[in-house]
């Protein structure tokens, strides 16, 4: 069975990333290596991990209703090894063999730059057969991994050239209501993607499904497979935050001619907005979380449609008006700037306390 790469990111958020961690080392398929990337952490969260590694940090599930994926904790102390940014280059990646391998980033650069960095250490070590990004702030089933990796080598068996896996993916909170199933599609016209299934009760409607019509798959679970990350490369490093998923998907497309799969056994329970400080409720969503989206809907359009810019920036008119209605009046100012420079970066984004990443606001 070939290995997989499972790469966490991690950003202010080492109470969501070892309770992911509890169920990661719980999964039942027979070949991974965990790859934890701080996203250069305030929190001092890489002491933490290290502490419940060590078996000194117990984890209690926050969701009751999931603690079986997560208690009783995994046998400690697990075997790890850490890693500054820096090492990577010089890194003799054959002789590591550690479950848990931790890597501090040097900056915040991002959702992208942070997971790169997980992908490079999987191409360095040169036995990858597939790479799985998985958001901190999930939870997952033993056997989601598992048919994960199914969907692809089925689809590979059937000719259908595969590169990118999701799941079914359902709210922490709400573990009978989706967020999504595997993606969803895209309307380029207004920049604005639709998850498919989101917010619908799982009533098994998306199940015995081999293939959805879907452009994109959503960054909180995606298994890539190693012909993909060696023909289209890695995650896109234009955005900071946001659209990663689509970027990705794009590059595939035109690469390759890359198609998008669906393993809807896999479940993933996500805590939808606890990583950029908005959550389902859009009237909540953060101006970190604002700006980013609607920078990365701009630039994503230059690059791929340059024919839509016009429907995009007209559809700011709705975004700004849906700010003015809600009362985000501090939100309207940081917008308009950025239509006038989208290559702007959130003012002293480095110095923010959210974590990465994501929710999308409306």
């Amino acid at each position: 069975m070939e290995k997989v790469y499972i790469i966490l990111l991690n950003y202010n958020g080492w109470q969501d990333t070892i309770e992911c961690l509890e169920s990661v080392f719980r999964l039942n398929h027979p070949n991974y290596q965990v790859v934890v990337v701080d996203n250069c952490s305030a929190d001092n969260s890489l002491f933490h991990i290290r502490q419940w590694a060590a078996g000194h940090l117990p984890v209690q599930a926050r969701n009751p209703a999931l603690r079986a994926l997560s208690e009783p904790n995994v046998a400690k102390p697990l075997a790890f090894s850490e890693y500054e940014q820096r090492d990577l280059e010089q890194l003799d990646v054959s002789r590591d063999h550690n479950p848990l391998i931790l890597i501090r980033s040097a900056t915040n650069s991002g959702f992208a730059c942070g997971n790169n960095l997980g992908i490079r250490f999987a191409r360095a070590q040169g036995d990858y057969g597939y790479v799985w990004l998985l958001n901190n702030d999930t939870v997952v089933d033993p056997d989601c991994l598992s048919h994960l990796v199914q969907r692809a080598v089925a689809d590979h068996a059937r000719g259908r050239k595969t590169g990118l896996v999701g799941g079914k993916v359902l709210y922490y909170g709400e573990p009978g209501v989706l967020q999504c199933v595997s993606g969803g599609t895209y309307n380029r016209w207004m920049a604005i993607p639709t998850l498919t299934g989101n917010d619908e009760q799982d009533r098994g409607q998306y199940d015995q499904l081999e293939e959805l019509d879907i452009y994109l798959v959503l960054g909180a679970c995606t298994l890539a497979t190693r012909g993909y990350v060696e023909e289209v490369g890695p995650l896109g490093e234009d955005y900071f935050l946001y659209f990663e998923e689509q970027d990705w998907a794009e590059r595939g497309r035109r690469r390759g001619n890359w198609q998008l799969g669906y393993a809807w056994q896999a479940k993933v329970y996500h805590k939808d907005g606890s990583s950029t400080g908005g959550n389902k409720d859009k009237r909540t969503t953060s101006k970190l979380s604002d700006y980013y989206y609607s920078r990365a809907k701009v630039l994503f359009t230059r690059k791929y449609y340059p024919a839509c810019l016009p429907t995009v920036y007209l559809s700011f008119l709705i975004v700004l008006f849906n700010r003015f209605r809600r009362g985000k009046y501090d939100h309207i100012p940081l917008l308009v700037k950025l239509l006038l420079n989208p290559s702007r970066r959130y003012p002293a984004h480095r110095e923010t306390s959210k974590p990465l990443p994501l929710t999308k606001p409306a």
